[in-house]
């Protein structure tokens, strides 16, 4: 009797890899008992999808050639569930499954069999005869163990015995009707629309797991046990303890440096879901930007200690972890499955489940029943907001809860987030709230056009000698930062730090900046300080900009202060330049926040008066952004419902329009990242490259050549501009031509 290998390089037997996947299933069965109230009998049905979603690879040509076969596997599995002792709904759900384990119906569509009169056997008669050479294999190696498979996974000592083998099953796996099947689900697609999408979720899940090498998912320890290695309860600030007492979705406002990430693990770990093993609910800490997400990964990382519990996910995940010295191929690919029980990330890997990209069943069932914490949620586009808030809506329908944390957050947004779903709000109290104040605003007439002289009269240099911390210049645009590194590199030791520095040269700067801060006199920085560095700067002169931006720079100066009581000054310019109004849309949120911070001129900025000020700038705007933010909500709303179970996204590529970047290659470097691709280092090519935005992709575009990129699995591009470690990119092109 010939053998069945379901895997390759290392082999494994067809079986062994099936019961693999089963004790991946059982261990979400025992974990998200959520899924069977909201589609009843969902992992009964999953058992027997897992069980037989690679029968079809027992056929005697996959096994000798493998990848070179040249048909798909799942097509010959999918009959073997006309032997199953269920309803036909219920086989069909099954089969349905098995049959998209690896590709959709649309991308299965033309392979499918069509049985037509008076045309001879088709390519799958061919294929099932392969099969059926291993029938030996099938009935006395396969069948007898169901089982026991049974009894292992559903407890009992009578298992179900759903699965029988008749006498004539070769000639019924011929007669299985394809086309009916299509038909079915073509007319129950919304009816069945959870049920479907739990189904594939579950077996690519387990699938996709068990052909890691892993046999189950990992559940959280307690949370509240975990942090008190940190914070002893009795340290634990009333809004935390409030936040650890409240369940269902909650808004909370704290100040900057409150501790808001404690109080909402904490309101995770009161809302989570358990068994005797651990926290079975997932968790997902939601962060607008790579930096904030590197940030955060590696605090949690200190709370929770494995890597294989703390997942990160962003499209530069896999560099950060290879650069972090952790296991970057296995631990980026098992963030991507249902395994690591809490993970930090973009809202837009999340809401790839909702535009139908890649495995979005998987994703969604992930999803379903979670835990949700979004920071900074004022830091998104209007564009983005509404997206999010259409998805906060979806997740509502699967049973998940949210927690959304800022300190600046409009009126007009809190509006919106609450017409969303049923949010609890915790809010500071004023006189906790004010013993945070750690500022004095100055606003001084000016622009960074004339920054020595400002820094001179200002008294700026002296406050740098004085507590031996360099001072920040934070600059709206990286051509405005350039030219003010430029005039202050002349007098001062100057760090420049923006968006427009490869990986490795700008990882090389920050790190230089945590390890060697008094080396520095200033850093002029660009909105990349608001969110990347947990530094404290001696003072900030700062560009004009909206008042939550602001605040957000202002924490990067005096950040302990509190804790001594200590106010420290930070000036704000009354001019910016032309480019602010193409960066900061609509432009008059930033005059509306000039015109209140001239009323506290020379005065402490209380954080208890920080919302309202926030509310007061953004309110003659208000109404036009609510307009915006509620039409992509709409747009959202109905890309999601078109998006069906089983199916290719038809709104796919229009997502990675709407949010993929460009990344591109210095000239300077490309023969350094050729010859990278040529040694299979791909990893080590994101050192060399930039995040381009796309205006100035389109106005230089001339500039940007194609490099061919398999290394690294993506496309490369060229940017023949002017680039230095110094200063970054510039939009000067190497042969020293003007630019247009």
């Amino acid at each position: 009797m010939k053998l069945c290998y379901a895997k390759f390089n290392p082999h494994q037997f067809f079986e062994c890899h099936t019961l693999d996947a089963i004790n991946v299933l059982k261990s979400m069965k025992n974990a998200f008992s959520w899924l069977e109230g909201l589609s009843p009998g969902i992992f009964e049905l999953s058992f027997y999808a897992v069980l037989l979603h690679d029968i079809g690879k027992c056929a005697s040509g996959f096994q000798k050639k493998k990848d070179r076969w040249g048909y798909r596997h799942e097509i010959l599995s999918a009959p073997f569930v006309q032997f199953l002792d269920f309803p036909e709904r219920e086989r069909n759900l099954i089969a349905l499954a098995i049959l998209t384990h690896h590709k959709t119906l649309d991308e299965l569509g033309e392979i499918l069999p069509v049985r037509v009169a008076d045309i001879g056997p088709l390519e799958f008669d061919e294929k099932l005869e392969e099969l059926l050479e291993r029938a030996e294999y099938i009935e006395k190696m396969f069948l007898p163990r169901i089982p026991n498979i049974e009894a292992y996974y559903f407890g009992t000592t009578r298992p179900p015995k759903k699965f029988n083998l008749p006498k004539d099953w070769r000639e019924r796996l011929r007669d299985f009707d394809f086309q009916k099947l299509i038909r079915w689900y073509e007319n129950n697609p919304e009816a069945e629309r959870v049920t479907l999408t739990f189904m594939r979720g579950l077996l690519n899940a387990s699938d996709h797991l068990a052909s890691a090498g892993e046999t189950e998912i990992l559940l959280l320890p307690d949370i509240a046990e975990r942090l008190e290695l940190k914070i002893p309860v009795k340290k634990l600030r009333p809004l935390q303890v409030a936040a650890s007492n409240s369940e269902g979705n909650l808004l909370l406002r704290a100040p900057t440096g409150y501790g808001k990430t404690e109080a909402a693990l904490l309101w995770a770990n009161r809302n989570a879901l358990r068994n005797e093993k651990g926290i079975t609910s997932r968790i997902f800490y939601v962060l607008p930007y790579k930096a904030s997400i590197n940030a955060m990964h590696r605090r949690l990382l200190g709370i929770f200690s494995d890597p294989s519990l703390v997942g990160i996910l962003h499209s530069s995940a896999g560099f950060y972890l290879y650069a972090s010295a952790l296991e970057y191929r296995r631990l980026g690919s098992l963030y991507r499955k249902i395994y690591a029980p809490l993970k930090v990330t973009t809202p837009f890997q999340l809401m790839k489940a909702f535009f139908g990209v890649g495995f979005h069943e998987m994703l969604k069932t992930e999803l379903s029943g979670s835990l949700l914490v979004f920071d900074e949620i004022h830091a998104y586009e209007p564009n983005v907001l509404g997206i999010i808030l259409a998805m906060l809506k979806e997740l509502e329908s699967l049973k998940a809860k949210t927690i959304v944390m800022t300190a600046t957050l409009p009126d007009f947004l809190e509006e919106l987030i609450k017409d969303t779903a049923n949010f609890k709000e915790l809010k500071t109290p004023e006189e906790e709230a004010d013993r945070f104040t750690r500022h004095r605003v100055n606003i001084v007439n000016g622009s960074m056009d004339s920054v020595g002289e400002l820094i001179a009269e200002l008294g700026i240099h002296k406050k740098v000698e004085e507590t031996s911390r360099p001072a920040l210049i934070a600059c709206n645009s990286v051509d405005r930062a350039i030219s003010v590194y430029d005039e202050l590199g002349e007098d001062y030791k100057v760090l420049l730090l923006h968006s427009r520095f490869t990986q490795g040269d700008r990882e090389a700067k920050e790190r230089a900046l945590l390890e060697r801060m008094s080396d520095y006199e200033f850093v002029v920085a660009t909105q990349v300080v608001e969110v990347s560095l947990d530094v404290s700067f001696s003072t900030i002169l700062t560009e004009p900009a909206p008042i939550d931006a602001l605040i957000q720079r202002f924490g990067r100066v005096n950040r302990q202060g509190w804790k001594e009581g200590r106010i420290e000054d930070v000036y704000v310019l009354t001019k910016g330049s032309d480019a602010d109004r193409k960066i900061y849309k609509p432009y008059e949120v930033v005059k509306e926040s000039l015109k209140m911070l001239q009323d506290f001129d020379g005065k402490e900025l209380r954080e208890s008066i920080i919302p309202e000020l926030v509310s007061r700038a953004y309110m003659p705007v208000s109404e036009k952004l609510v307009d915006e933010v509620r039409y992509y909500q709409d747009m959202a709303q109905e890309v999601f419902n078109n998006v069906k179970p089983m199916m290719k996204g038809e709104d796919e590529q229009k997502f990675y329009g709407m949010f993929n970047g460009i990344d591109a290659v210095p000239g300077v470097y490309q023969g350094i990242v050729s010859e990278l691709l040529d040694k299979k280092m791909g990893m080590e090519v994101h050192r060399y490259l930039i995040p381009i935005p796309m205006w100035l992709y389109f106005a230089e575009r001339e500039n940007f050549h194609p490099l061919s990129g398999r290394g690294t699995g993506r496309y490369i591009l060229v940017a023949e501009l002017e680039y230095g470690p110094e200063k970054g990119l510039q939009r000067a092109p190497l042969n020293g031509g003007d630019i247009i």
